[in-house]
């Protein structure tokens, strides 16, 4: 799933800043639900990558519940062969590829798991 933030230009991975005493699981539990509204579950990390000075620790998840646009100015989910298509912040650029070269691997362990 992409999302494209009010006025950024640029699509990028739903997230955020981690808080105080915040683990990684409760951050990307509270940004997923202030930025769409639903509940992410069986969180998985996937990578982690730094850029610019920025770190991105990437989780694979399910959500529970009818996303909302709440922080996005658009927010889809696009298979990739139409990603390769859009403007990505850079650190989200290599998680895209890294999916690319994995995703059957990603699929094929939540299958397993029967998640």
């Amino acid at each position: 799933m992409d999302s494209k933030k009010k006025g950024g230009g640029k699509w990028e991975f739903p997230g955020g800043r981690l808080e105080d005493n915040e683990t990684l699981e409760e951050c990307l539990k509270r940004e997923i639900m202030e930025e769409m509204g639903v509940e992410a579950e069986n969180l998985e990390k996937f990578m982690c990558v730094e850029k610019g000075g920025i770190r991105l620790h990437v989780f694979i998840a399910r959500y529970n519940g009818n996303i909302i646009k709440k922080e996005h100015e658009a927010i889809k989910w696009v298979d990739f062969e139409e990603i390769k298509n859009y403007e990505f912040m850079d650190a989200d650029r290599e998680v895209v590829e890294e999916l690319r070269k994995r995703w059957n691997d990603v699929v094929g362990l939540k299958q397993r798991r029967g998640r």
